[in-house]
């Protein structure tokens, strides 16, 4: 009798230890809650942009459980575990009437899963026998021991399946409602409780009878129970099940480059979802006419804070994304003449020019090559204000000669052009004119250096990091670019006068061979880039930045602005002055044509007018008047019968050095000082433009008119030689 109560007693205390063991042995919750999350980006409000498969191949977006919305952690428990909060994660009372009913039917009808046994089972699949299940059910005790009833059910919600690779409610919430899960109404959380179950079986888009039913059952539940009154009820019931969203797709090349560059899986960017969404619709409809070889790209920048708020990386990815996968914002292109406004804000700094210098736009040799302007003729003597405005080659190169082309690589270089590797011998005087490659990411953050009036920011795609800043240029060099690149009239048709501020400023650009168009505008505001281009490189005859890109990027800015215009205040650094309209000097007493024109105090030349002078200067022989006589100014010429061209001699008195001749703002030769150019000319009205080497110039104008004979002595003595 003895030896059997020891044994009783031996055995009780191994079943007691066994017991004490199997419910409070260590318990690792590391599984339970570290999650195989997708890459996802959102906007700065939260919206998502773009959603990645993880690398389990699978879509699935861990949320908080505050963040799953009111109704669904509620509606989840009712559905699958009523007694959640009261059991320690087995439910005895379900259990015991699971095995009743399974008994009397002789085979498994009825189950007693609580949600945390289903955790179990989703972080640890095993098959489904009763050894598994009593091993569920003795892990489901030990982490119930461990992690809060809200910690375990949020883990099961961001990890029950939902159909298909979807896992979680928040995903499901995007996939088939397009919101987040928080933001569902009560009837969308009741139909995402409804794929608990059987998710592949029940899915709304495979199913949608099966899913209806499944779903009213639901609601009939609830309705017993009191959860919902009985016109929800009878409003819910009649719904059809719900046409599934799908993911977004926006931006995403924008999350291709954080996906590689950050270590976050969840990314709340600086993007603004409405922005991006025009702008991708914007730069779309801009390409769909064009050869399906050229696609588009496109950023905007917030000034104040280098917030990136819209990131395309390539327009076509709408049409095709296996083709569209290039993200062109980070390739490297020619920039065109898009550099052009550094090299004349640098000169300004320098002081060796001013908006109104006078600058030569007439041919010359380079080594061989002789730069042209994008119309292929020259224009004489043009102010710097003139020359950028229009974007003319050779007074570019003529200022970058002035500079040195070694400051102007190392400003370029100051600006971020990570691919300006080689000597300034290596790039020559075509530096200016884009013989270089920059990313159009470079380039809207080296324009920020302008927008900023001369401070540049590095862009940035979260809100935290925090933008590094350099001064490049004084705020008065950059105000005048700026207000030189706002010149309405360069594309606008409206009056100046009927635009009190300027909607932006802007610089377009071609490069050699028509292989990219680019626009660059901005404001104090927002920087907006766009590029046209063929990723391989090839040229295309639809490719001009006037054309192509700028009215993309002025209508995004329209956009942006909504009407309001806001532009920069004068800074202090710069002071007005009378300038001669002839020489762009400080203008004398006896400049008859004036203009005011900014300086940079302390910087600039204010050299005075040297043309317009009472007398000649001592020492110095007088400079003889610079004048057209032929043709006569303001003369009609007759062609002799059967003439379909006027051999025609073009000829200047007074100046210096060669006369360089233009004929409808056309370049059409040079001439020694007093003797005749002659040239062939059509019928119809004509402008002369003659300048000397000192920058003097005279233009008239004259008519060619063809007719059967002369009618009058005076028209005798009109009529051609």
């Amino acid at each position: 009798m003895r030896a059997q109560w020891f044994w009783f007693c031996i055995f009780g205390l191994l079943a007691l230890f066994g017991t004490l063991y199997v419910l409070f042995a260590p318990c690792d919750t590391t599984p339970f809650l570290k999650y195989e999350s997708s890459f996802v980006l959102y906007d700065r409000d939260g919206v998502l942009l773009s959603v990645f498969r993880s690398l389990e191949d699978s879509f699935s977006i861990p949320v908080a459980l505050r963040d799953m919305g009111p109704w669904l952690p509620k509606i989840a428990v009712e559905s699958e575990d009523q007694r959640f909060f009261k059991h320690r994660g087995v439910d005895i009372l379900a259990l015991g009437r699971a095995l009743i009913q399974n008994l009397r039917a002789r085979e498994i009808v009825s189950g007693a899963s609580t949600i945390t046994t289903q955790l179990v089972r989703l972080v640890y699949p095993r098959p489904r026998t009763l050894g598994a299940k009593l091993g569920e059910y003795i892990l489901a005790l030990r982490l119930e021991r461990k992690l809060s009833k809200e910690a375990i059910l949020e883990a099961y919600l961001n990890r029950v399946p939902l159909g298909g690779n979807i896992y979680g409610v928040e995903a499901a919430s995007w996939y088939y409602f397009g919101k987040s899960a928080k933001d569902l109404t009560l009837l969308e959380a009741v139909s995402l409780v409804s794929l608990f179950p059987a998710p592949e079986k029940l899915r709304p888009d495979k199913n949608p009878e099966g899913f209806v039913h499944r779903r009213n059952v639901l609601l009939t539940q609830l309705f017993r129970r009191g959860l919902i009154t009985k016109e929800e009820y009878d409003l819910y019931v009649r719904a059809k099940a719900p046409s599934p969203q799908g993911f977004p797709k926006s931006a995403y090349h924008a999350a291709v480059f954080l996906e590689r560059t950050v270590s976050s899986c969840q990314v709340k960017s600086t993007l603004v979802s409405s922005i991006q969404t025009t702008f991708e619709r914007v730069l779309w409809e801009a390409v769909t006419p064009l050869p399906e070889d050229i696609t588009a790209c496109g950023i905007v920048v917030e000034n104040s804070t280098g917030h990136i708020l819209a990131y395309v990386g390539n327009a076509r990815f709408r049409e095709n994304p296996k083709k569209a996968y290039i993200d062109c914002l980070q390739a490297p292109r020619s920039p065109g003449s898009a550099l052009k406004p550094f090299v004349f804000a640098r000169a300004f700094d320098r002081g060796l020019f001013v908006p109104s210098s006078i600058v030569a736009d007439t041919p010359f040799g380079l080594g061989g090559n002789v730069p042209r302007n994008f119309d292929l003729g020259f224009r004489g003597p043009v102010s710097c204000e003139v020359a950028l405005a229009l974007s003319l080659n050779v007074p570019a190169v003529r200022i970058a000669q002035t500079l040195g082309l070694r400051d102007c690589l190392n400003l370029f270089q100051n600006l971020g052009f990570s691919y300006l590797t080689e000597s300034e011998a290596f790039y020559g005087h075509s530096l200016v004119l884009g013989g270089c490659e920059v990313t159009p990411f470079e380039l809207a953050q080296a324009y920020t250096a302008l927008a900023r009036l001369g401070e540049e920011i590095s862009l940035v795609f979260c809100p935290e990091d925090s933008p590094l800043k350099k001064r490049i240029f004084s705020q008065g060099s950059a105000y005048m670019v700026a207000t030189i690149l706002a010149d309405s009239s360069r594309f606008n048709p409206l009056p100046k006068k009927a635009l009190p501020k300027p909607l932006c400023a802007f610089k377009t650009g071609t490069s050699y061979g028509l292989r990219d168009a680019w626009t660059v505008a901005y404001n104090p505001r927002y920087t907006v880039l766009v590029w046209f281009g063929d990723p391989k490189g090839l040229p295309h005859e639809e490719l001009v930045g006037i054309r192509l890109a700028a009215p993309v990027a002025l209508r995004m800015m329209e956009h942006l602005m909504q009407r309001k215009r806001e532009w920069y205040k004068c800074p202090e650094d710069i002071e007005w002055r009378e300038v001669c309209t002839i020489s762009g000097k400080i203008a004398s007493s006896f400049c008859e044509h004036r203009v005011l024109s900014p300086f940079l105090r302390n910087v600039s030349s204010f050299e005075v007018c040297d043309i317009h002078t009472p007398f000649r200067p001592l020492g110095r022989k007088e400079a003889a008047h610079f004048a057209i006589t032929s043709p006569v100014p303001g003369r009609k010429y007759f062609l002799l019968p059967g003439n379909s061209t006027l051999r025609f001699p073009l000829k200047a008195e007074g100046g210096k050095g060669k006369i360089f001749w233009f004929v409808d703002g056309e370049y059409l030769g040079e001439s020694p000082p007093e003797v005749p150019l002659f040239v062939s000319l059509p019928p119809g009205a004509h402008t002369i433009l003659a300048c000397d080497a000192s920058g003097q110039s005279d233009t008239v104008t004259f008519t060619l008119e063809t007719g059967a004979f002369a009618r009058t002595r005076k028209d005798l003595g009109e009529m051609a030689p």
